[in-house]
Formats: structure tokens, C-alpha cells, sequence
């Protein structure tokens, strides 16, 4: 396989090459002209941006800020078609001129906009599938550390929401619910055609519970929002099945900004600004803990040996700010841009650092963006583009367990607040109640990770003409991850002096390759119009992973740069290597008749080194129609309507299973033995294979309709989707007979369905004074229809939370499972039929069966983690030159399981500090709250610790952002064309009724069963900044 990969990669090298000589030569001998002019408005304003093609080719330029453009022809006598947002199209025949003057008119922006689809771009006019599309100016309203953030809200169907604050996390992005329920349920991003691999090669370092793990660092972290010029929004099956099993989640189009003919500009854009913990969770102060403890020790209700008198000195030290701080954020970055006719680039470099509110984290980014374009008349287009970057991450622990050392936050939140931080000698304060966690300062201090990327992201592609309507494109690219990671515990914490110092270091290597070829027709006959693309493409995929531990350092001054300072005997090292291979077979065809009636169908064949050699093709046809309604006689006197059109599709879509060789058995390495006595090393099977493993596919109906009404003074889209997955990949448990934990089966279905509504609406368009607002909506309904048989499926939650989820035909995905609870029991309440031994002041649980016995059969569904319909709207303002824009964004009827709520009602040991409203309002005989119980030790009831009390409505609105600017009255400057100024503010508030860290919180869990647990702080931001035009 590989050498004919060789063979063929040499041969393509060799097409490529002879291609661009013969290109040039033929260019060379033409005779080509000149054509200049210029495109203003009927008012004679200059048009910046303008697109100036020559009619039936591909030669195109864009005009400069005076509405000036230059482009070669072949001859005088060709015909330009000008094109800008806003205003109607207009074609021009030359008849022998060189030079011309060109007044356009206004018309409908939303029509014209050129959409970018797979392997190719339609006006948005011409759409038959379900897209959103954002403009780079979207992009900028509000300060956005990545491209996700600055979507939230703005598009319907697409749910995202930042899991965590600390810097570079990942954040969740879902187009249109949930598609499996292993696998991964983000959809694939593609970057000016190539897509984007965002697993890593590298593992999470795991001693004492404490996780830093890259899994859930964001994919897109060295992509430079500035470098943006759109963003397009597949959602359909119709849109995304060009991109066959890789598209199954959606697909999110990146275009980054190119150059353009005319003389040279710079831009600078550059903000600093400072970021705070948004919300903080109030556990008891020390004088309120004292009382608090010393109050359940008088009712009797603690053992005095196990939990002694608070008494001494009281520090009411406040552990979570020691750990927080006010951290700051910036970003700074410069472009360069132009070209000729015929050449064209794009050149940027960007910095941005951003420190963590809480003490040792932060990521820093430098990266280097190159777009360079080539191009000869009639003959053929070449294309380079690069993009490096360099990311520097620090992690403090922020370990998900409810172990004692296994997260800084967790045990800030619980030690005790009467102890002070240092000893005076300035050593760390063990307070003796809270033996064996840890000082919380110590921990930040002393356990941590670092970790660099070099990141080199980039493609070539070619393009020939054989004929002006035919043409033949080569795309080969890379995308090349080189990681490194750095894990220390030093010996002045607890869990490092057990170690005497414990050093971890990872470093991992990720590919992914590309070499993809197309056939692309274009061509008019009368009335009719036929766009196709037929190609194929071939995508492996390489990691390897190297990691070496050691522990009980000589000195361990050196952390992780000596490890071979450790004990030998006790050091570890360990590697892996995978690759995966895709080859897919891809068409589409786009027809047209009378520019009113559209139809579109794809197919593609993906076939996958993950399946078995029996079921290693799948097969995603699509089909889909649109009607332009408005230009039927019958509407075309409508003027109140500016256009209608209906579209309606259904296609087939897929997915892979999320790891390598599943249907191979594999094998690790096992414990060492002892044969004669020397020590022997070992392996064991790991994995029990299935060789009868099937693509998990999915079915979709989509019906839309797109309006603009009112001179398109009012428009929107009205969408409807019903998509049904089969072949579910489930990890099923295994008999304990057959030496396996689980293996992967397809099993079951489930269907989704939604209702998607957006408006845009333009109030007020005058010259001094503009006003617009856009609102979107969407509802989301999910349902198991099958789980292969089985009645059910319980899914267990990390660290002393147990069974908290269930998986069951005819609920939601992400379905919470567990007690309802009603009440507190009280003094005078009939304790006849209550189960044995509950006392006043015990929480009062539902007995569903009635047998006096609170267990597994009392459990419910109290909700899921999916919304039952989330939202956003945005107000845009302008007066002059001074700019405001305004953005919300929320969610309703999603529930979120609490795990400081958990810890609190159900805790691990009375002597650690809990949330104040519970202990300081809690029950008792002279306060018969019903609200709290009394925190008793030993609840006979056991820790059911999944109940409604636990399980939150996490529904919310929030100000996502707010950005006011104003564009400075600059006199004429010579090397300055134009300067802006800004501030803004980014999650400013929330209107909430959960009581955790953020409703949007989830650090455990997957995107489905949501957790708030151990939660790095969510970030409120402030930042000001400056645009510079040269």
C-alpha cells in the first residue's frame, strides 16, 4: 500500500509540474490586454471589494478602496460580470474598450453573498441544503479567544457552549443534537479545504487523580480568529454527505482571508484587556464553620473522638482566592495583502497570550499565516496554503476525582477555613482535621504540567483548465502535531512526599495527510445550468506517543528535566504507534433550469482501515430540490415580498468508531512474572475484537424555507429535520468469563428532531444612523428507539457519585437517573410507613413501590442534559461612526448534575468545609426547614446522591457580549487609510437558576451526561483594542 501511495504521490508531483510549465508557456504566448476601470454606487461612492470576473472563466479580481481594478484578457471584446453584497449584479460587454466606468445598484445583500459548500462555493441564492454563513465582520463584534466563541448564538441548529475557563479548553459544539453515543459528536472543521484532525496523540498523566489532559484542550487553538474571512455552516445531510462519514456531526467550512489585486496594505489589529472568576460558590467562612461543626458535635450527632472541638485561633482564610487572581489577556496581530492580476497573497503573524484566573495556567500562541495565489488566464490556478503556530500551555491540578490531593479547587473549597495558609516559617499549614488532603496552596504550587505544540497546518492545490467550463484540481496537503508534555508533583505536597517527587513527561507526534483530486464542470445551455464535481481522495492518519515517569528523585530541584535522576527500579516507560487509513470516492451534480427550479444530488464512498475488510465501505447518497417561489408569475407582483424560495432534501450520512483496530484483537503489556528466579515481562490481551463491526449510519429528511420580505428589510429561514441513526457503537459489558471488560457492537437507534427559526431584520438604514437586530431559535427533541435488545443501560459517574445516568428506548440521550425527594422528615410526621430507622431531619424519599425500603426500584428520570430549545439574539447600532453591538445567548430546559451539591449533601467527612446555604439553613429541632436536612451522620438511607436536589435545572440567559467602537475622524494621512478603537466585555451576566459554578459547565463527562465537577472557573472579560488600515 504504501509504495504504491509512493508511486502515485511521484506521479501527481510529475502532472503538477508539467501542468504549471505548459500553463506558463501557453500564457506567455497569448496576447493578452489590459482592462481597467472602476465600480462605484449610483451615487457615485466608490465600491471597495467589488468582484470583477471575466465572463466564462475563471480570471477575477477584486477592486481596491477606490473602486479601481486592473485584470488581463485575452482580448478587448470579453464581457465582465461585476458582482458585490448589497447590490445587483451587472454585466458589461468591452466592444473594444480598455477602460470603463461601472455604476451598480442596490439590491438584496442576502442573494448575492457567495456561499462556500464542499468542494466548491454557490451564490446563496442558489442554496438546496440547509447552511448558515458568517462574514468576518460577525466575527469581531465582541473580544473571541477562538472562532467557536464567537458563534454562540448566532446560528440556529448549533448549540455551543464553553465547558470550562480555563484557557485553550475545549468547547462543546453540536449541530443538530446528538448522533452517537460513543462516538464523537463534534463536527469536522475544514480548513480552506483541508480538514481539520483534532485527536491527540498524547495520554493524560494520572498520579493521585490528577488529569491534564490534552483530549480536552480545543482543536482549533491555533487557528488566529483574525486570519477569518467566513464561515460556512453545513447542516443538512443534502449539504454535509459530499463529506460521507467525516460529516456525520456537521460540517463547519473555514475560509481564511486572501489577497487581492492592488497595492500593498497593512493591518494591524491589537487589545489588551484583564479577566476575573465570573460566579464563586460561598462555602462557610471560619466563623462559620466553627459554630457550624461544634453545633453538630453538642447535638450529638458526631463522635467527639473522631470529630474533636474547633477551637484556637481563627484565620477565616478564604481558600478559592487564594487561588483565584485577576488575569490578563491580549492579543496583537499584523497583515499584509495585494497582488496583480495574476498574483496574489496573503501574509499574517499574530500573537496571543492569555493568563488563567487561577494561579499556574495559561496558554500562549504565536503563529505564522502565508496565502499565496497564482494564477494565467483560461489556463490554470495554483494556490499555497500555510499556516505554523507555536502554543505554550501551563495546567494547575484540576484533577476530576473527589479524591483528597486530586484537584486545588476542590480541596480549596473544603479545607478548613479557620487554618492559616503558611506556618510562619513559611512553610505550608497542614491543618490536623483535614488529614489527608492536602493544603490547597501547595497543591497549585506544587503540581502542575506544561506542555508545548508545534502545529504545521497547510495545503497545495492546483488547478487546470482544459476548457473555460472544464477543469482538473489536485489538493495535497498536511497537518503535522509534534506535542510535548511536562508533569511534576513536588515533594512538598503530600502525595509528592509519598513519591519523594514524581515526574511524567509525554511527547507525541500526530499526522494527517491528504492528497485529494477533482473534476470540476461548469456550463450554461439555454435555460438549463449544470455545476458537477467527481474525485476521489486519500486521507491516512498517524500517531505515536512516547512516555517515561520516574519518582524518588536524588534531587528533585531538577522536576521533570532529570529523570534518569529517579529510582531505576522504579521508573516507567511506555510507547504506541497507530495509523488509519480513509479512501473515499466522491460526486456531485448541481442543475439549474430557468434559474428557478434547483436540484442537487451527491453521493460518496468512504471506505475506512477502522472496519473489518467485510463491512469496510459505506455509501452516503443525498438528493435535494429547491424551488425560487418569487419568480413565478404569481409572486412577481408581490412587492411586499422580495423573495420566497423552498427546499427540501434527504440523505444518508455516517459514522466511524472513535479508535483504531477495533476488530483486531490487541494486546498490552501485563504484569511481570517470576520464572527461576529471574523477573520476566508479559503481555495480555486487551481488546476482545468484532470482526462483524458496521458503519453507524443515519437517515435525514430536511424541509426549509428561506423569506426576505419588505424591499429585504426583513428576512429568515424556517427549517424542519428529522434524522434517525441506526447501528448505534455502543461499548457492550462482557460475561466476566470471557477475560473482557466490553466490546464494541452496533446496537440499537435513536432519532432527533427540531424546528429551527432565524430573523434578521434591518430597523432603521439611513446614512448617519442604522439599527438592526437578528434573533434565532431552535428546539431539539432526541429519543432511543432501541438498544439492541436491552431494556436498559446504567452509566456510573465519576468519584463517589455513582450510578447517575440511564440509557433506555423511548428516553432522551443524556437522561439523569435517580431519587426524588421530597421534603425533610419532621418531628411530628407518621413514621409508620417511613423505611427503618429514619429520623427527623433525614431527607424524605419518594418510595415508589411502597415496600419501605428506599433502593434501586425507587429510581426515576429527574431530566436530561439536552435543552429542550436554546436561542440568541443581537442588536446592532451604529450612529456616525460610533458602533455598538450587543449579543445574548441561552438555553432552557437542560439539567445539570451538581457535584458540589452532591458533596455537600451526601459528604465524605463532616470535618471538611460545605456550601453555607445548605449547613448554615440546615435542619434542626428549633429550625424545621423543609428545605435542608440535618446532615446526620450515618443516614441510614445510604448516599443517594442523584436526586432532584442534586440534578439542577441549568436553563439561563446571558449577555455574551457587548463592543462599542468608533472609527476615528483621521485627517488625510498618507500611510494611514483608517484607525478604529474599541471596548468590550465578554459574559457580563447570567440569569440563572442553578446554583453550580455556570450552567453551561461540563468538566466530567462526555457532551451528553453533563457533570459540574471540580469546574475551572468561567471567566468574566474586559478589553479594549485598535484597528489600523495603512
Amino acid at each position: 500500500m504504501n509504495q504504491s501511495i509512493i508511486r502515485l504521490t511521484s506521479r501527481l508531483r510529475t502532472l503538477l509540474l508539467s501542468l504549471f510549465a505548459l500553463a506558463v508557456f501557453s500564457g506567455l504566448k497569448a496576447q493578452q490586454v489590459s482592462i481597467s476601470g472602476q465600480v462605484t454606487s449610483i451615487k457615485g461612492d466608490p465600491l471597495q471589494g467589488a468582484t470583477v470576473t471575466i465572463k466564462n472563466t475563471k480570471t477575477h479580481t477584486l477592486t481596491d478602496q477606490e473602486g479601481h481594478f486592473t485584470l488581463m484578457a485575452n482580448n478587448s471584446n470579453a464581457t465582465l460580470l461585476i458582482e458585490f453584497v448589497g447590490y445587483n449584479s451587472r454585466q458589461i460587454a468591452l466592444n473594444g474598450q480598455r477602460s470603463v466606468i461601472i455604476q451598480l445598484e442596490p439590491g438584496d445583500k442576502s442573494l448575492s453573498d457567495v456561499v462556500v459548500i464542499g468542494y466548491g462555493s454557490v451564490k446563496k441564492g442558489d442554496l438546496t441544503g440547509s447552511v448558515a454563513s458568517i462574514k468576518a465582520d460577525d466575527l469581531t463584534k465582541g473580544t473571541n479567544v477562538n472562532m467557536q466563541q464567537a458563534l454562540q448564538g448566532r446560528v440556529a441548529g448549533v448549540q455551543i457552549y464553553q465547558k470550562s475557563g480555563e484557557p485553550g479548553a475545549a468547547m462543546s459544539v453540536q449541530i443538530r443534537g446528538i448522533t452517537s453515543i460513543t462516538g464523537n459528536n463534534a463536527p469536522l472543521y475544514v480548513i480552506d479545504g483541508m480538514p481539520v484532525n483534532d485527536a491527540s496523540a498524547i495520554g493524560s498523566a494520572s498520579p493521585g487523580g490528577t488529569t491534564n489532559n490534552p483530549n480536552n484542550r480545543n482543536p482549533l487553538n491555533t487557528l488566529n480568529p483574525s486570519d477569518i474571512a467566513s464561515i460556512e455552516i453545513l447542516k443538512d445531510a443534502s449539504a454535509t454527505a459530499i463529506y460521507g462519514s467525516r460529516g456525520a456531526n456537521g460540517v463547519v467550512l473555514i475560509t481564511t482571508k486572501k489577497g487581492a489585486s492592488g497595492s500593498l496594505k497593512v493591518n494591524y489589529n491589537g487589545s489588551y484587556g484583564r479577566q476575573e472568576v465570573s460566579h464563586t460558590q460561598r462555602y462557610m467562612t471560619g466563623d462559620e464553620y466553627t459554630k457550624t461543626l461544634n453545633d453538630i458535635i453538642a447535638e450529638g450527632n458526631l463522635n467527639t473522638s473522631n470529630y474533636p472541638e474547633v477551637t484556637g485561633e481563627n484565620y477565616n482564610t478564604d481558600w478559592q482566592q487564594l487561588l483565584f487572581r485577576k488575569a490578563t489577556i491580549q492579543s496583537h496581530d499584523v497583515s499584509f495583502s495585494g497582488g496583480t492580476p495574476t498574483s496574489k497573497y496573503y501574509v499574517s503573524a499574530g500573537y496571543f497570550g492569555q493568563d488563567g484566573v487561577m494561579l499556574h495556567s495559561g496558554t500562549k500562541r504565536y503563529n505564522v499565516n502565508v496565502n499565496l495565489e497564482l494564477s494565467v488566464p483560461y489556463k490554470y490556478n495554483v494556490g499555497v496554503s500555510l499556516a505554523t503556530s507555536y502554543m505554550k500551555d501551563q495546567y494547575n491540578a484540576t484533577g476530576t476525582g473527589l479524591n483528597d490531593n486530586g484537584s486545588a479547587l476542590y480541596m480549596a473549597q473544603n479545607y478548613d477555613p479557620t487554618a492559616p495558609a503558611l506556618n510562619e516559617d513559611g512553610s505550608y499549614y497542614r491543618s490536623p482535621l483535614m488529614a489527608p488532603m492536602d493544603n490547597p496552596l501547595a497543591v497549585i504550587n506544587g503540581q502542575y504540567s506544561n506542555g508545548e505544540t508545534y502545529r504545521t497546518f497547510g495545503n497545495l492545490h492546483a488547478e487546470y483548465f482544459f476548457a473555460p467550463t472544464f477543469s482538473a484540481k489536485v489538493r495535497v496537503g498536511a497537518d503535522i502535531n509534534d506535542e510535548q508534555r511536562y508533569f511534576w508533583i513536588d515533594p512538598s505536597t503530600l502525595t509528592g512526599a509519598s513519591y519523594n517527587g514524581y515526574a511524567d513527561v509525554r511527547d507525541g507526534k500526530r499526522g494527517y495527510y491528504l492528497l485529494e483530486g477533482t473534476l470540476n464542470y461548469n456550463e450554461t445551455f439555454g435555460k438549463h445550468k449544470i455545476n458537477a464535481v467527481a474525485g476521489a481522495t486519500y486521507e491516512k492518519y498517524t500517531s505515536s506517543s512516547l512516555v517515561a515517569s520516574a519518582r524518588s528523585f536524588a534531587l528533585a530541584d531538577l522536576t521533570y528535566y532529570a529523570l534518569g535522576t529517579g529510582d531505576q527500579t522504579l521508573n516507567e516507560v511506555g510507547n504506541g504507534k497507530q495509523e488509519n487509513i480513509l479512501i473515499s470516492y466522491l460526486g456531485r451534480v448541481n442543475y439549474s433550469y430557468m434559474d428557478k427550479y434547483l436540484l442537487t444530488a451527491s453521493i460518496r464512498a468512504d471506505g475506512s482501515a477502522r472496519f473489518g475488510p467485510e463491512n469496510r465501505y459505506g455509501y452516503f447518497p443525498s438528493a435535494a430540490l429547491s424551488w425560487k417561489i418569487k419568480q413565478e408569475n404569481f409572486l412577481k407582483s408581490v412587492d411586499a415580498i422580495s423573495d420566497l424560495k423552498f427546499r427540501a432534501s434527504y440523505g444518508a450520512i455516517g459514522n466511524q468508531p472513535n479508535s483504531n483496530y477495533l476488530y483486531l484483537s490487541t494486546y498490552s503489556a501485563g504484569r511481570d512474572a517470576v520464572f527461576d528466579g529471574q523477573r520476566v515481562s508479559s503481555i495480555q490481551p486487551s481488546r476482545s475484537p468484532n470482526v462483524y463491526l458496521q458503519w453507524e449510519s443515519a437517515r435525514q429528511t430536511d424541509i426549509g424555507l428561506d423569506f426576505s420580505l419588505f424591499q429585504s428589510k426583513l428576512s429568515g429561514t424556517i427549517d424542519y429535520y428529522n434524522r434517525k441513526t441506526f447501528n448505534l457503537l455502543y461499548n457492550i459489558p462482557l460475561p466476566l468469563s470471557s477475560g473482557f471488560g466490553a466490546q464494541t457492537q452496533n446496537v440499537g437507534s435513536m432519532r432527533n428532531t427540531g424546528f429551527e427559526f432565524s430573523l434578521n431584520s434591518k430597523i432603521i438604514d439611513h446614512k448617519d444612523f442604522s439599527l438592526d437586530a437578528n434573533f434565532n431559535i431552535s428546539t431539539l427533541q432526541n429519543k432511543i428507539l432501541s438498544l439492541g435488545g436491552q431494556d436498559q443501560v446504567i452509566i456510573s459517574g465519576p468519584g463517589s457519585i455513582g450510578d447517575y445516568s440511564i440509557l433506555k428506548p423511548g428516553e432522551s440521550m443524556g437522561s439523569y437517573y435517580g431519587y426524588i425527594v421530597k421534603g425533610v422528615w419532621q418531628t411530628g410526621d407518621d413514621f409508620s410507613k417511613a423505611p427503618a430507622g429514619v429520623r427527623p431531619g433525614d431527607l424524605k424519599y419518594i418510595d415508589l413501590d411502597n415496600n419501605q425500603v428506599i433502593d434501586g426500584n425507587d429510581r426515576v428520570i429527574l431530566g436530561n442534559s439536552l435543552p429542550d430549545f436554546y436561542y440568541g439574539f443581537q442588536f446592532n447600532a451604529r450612529y456616525k461612526d460610533l458602533s455598538l453591538n450587543i449579543a445574548f445567548e441561552g438555553s432552557h430546559g437542560a439539567k445539570m448534575l451538581n457535584s458540589s451539591l452532591v458533596d455537600s449533601y451526601y459528604p465524605v467527612d463532616f470535618r471538611r468545609n460545605k456550601l453555607a446555604e445548605l449547613y448554615l439553613n440546615r435542619w434542626t429541632p428549633d429550625n424545621p426547614t423543609n428545605e435542608y436536612p440535618s446532615f446526620i451522620p450515618g443516614d441510614v438511607q445510604g448516599l443517594k446522591n442523584v436526586t432532584n436536589k442534586t440534578v439542577e435545572d441549568a436553563s439561563y440567559l446571558r449577555l455574551q457580549s457587548v463592543q462599542l467602537s468608533y472609527k476615528l475622524p483621521l485627517p488625510k494621512i498618507k500611510y494611514i487609510n483608517s484607525a478604529s478603537i474599541f471596548v468590550s466585555g465578554q459574559n457580563l451576566w447570567t440569569i440563572t437558576n442553578y446554583s453550580g459554578s455556570d450552567p453551561a459547565a461540563n468538566a466530567v463527562g462526555s457532551n451528553i451526561n453533563r457533570v459540574d465537577y471540580n469546574t475551572y472557573p468561567m471567566t468574566r472579560t474586559f478589553t479594549g483594542g485598535l484597528n489600523i488600515q495603512f
